[in-house]
């Protein structure tokens, strides 16, 4: 009963551990730097001049917008967007991003609203609050039982 427990409660830290770094520290991270971006940084009209096209196991495209736009000092930036699309954009599409000045690679789309991080900083902190409680629960119990 006690070894169970023990081992319960290293299973319940190590999983702790896991939602606490993977959908909570780098989801608020991540947040942070898009707000920061937005705060600090500047406003461009970017046009679609390519696309990264990639196939997943099953043959489906997946297609990531090659973006370009000028900077507020007059430079061409080219930069390649992390997200990915199901499919292209209508032609001729502009999108808004925010970029920060000294680093132009460092940019966000604007009107993309992070729902799937904000759901899995939701989802992560609610299973890391469960975690606790169980680990707080057995552990009651293993100190009970000594």
């Amino acid at each position: 009963m006690i070894v169970f427990s023990v081992f319960k409660i290293l299973v319940f830290c190590f999983l702790l551990y896991l939602l606490g770094y993977y959908f909570v520290y780098n989801i608020v991270k991540k947040l942070i730097r898009r707000r920061h971006i937005r705060t600090d940084g500047e406003k461009a009209l970017a046009t679609i001049s390519d696309y990264k096209i990639t196939k997943d196991s099953d043959g489906v495209k997946s297609f990531y917008p090659v973006l370009q736009f000028k900077t507020k000092s007059g430079e061409t930036v080219t930069v390649n967007s992390l997200k990915r699309r199901g499919s292209k954009y209508k032609d001729n599409t502009r999108l808004t991003v925010y970029y920060l000045p000294n680093d132009p690679n460092k940019f966000y789309i604007s009107g993309l609203v992070p729902f799937i991080k904000l759901a899995g900083l939701i989802l992560g902190f609610s299973g890391a609050c469960l975690l606790i409680y169980e680990l707080i629960k057995t552990a009651i119990k293993l100190f009970e039982a000594i």
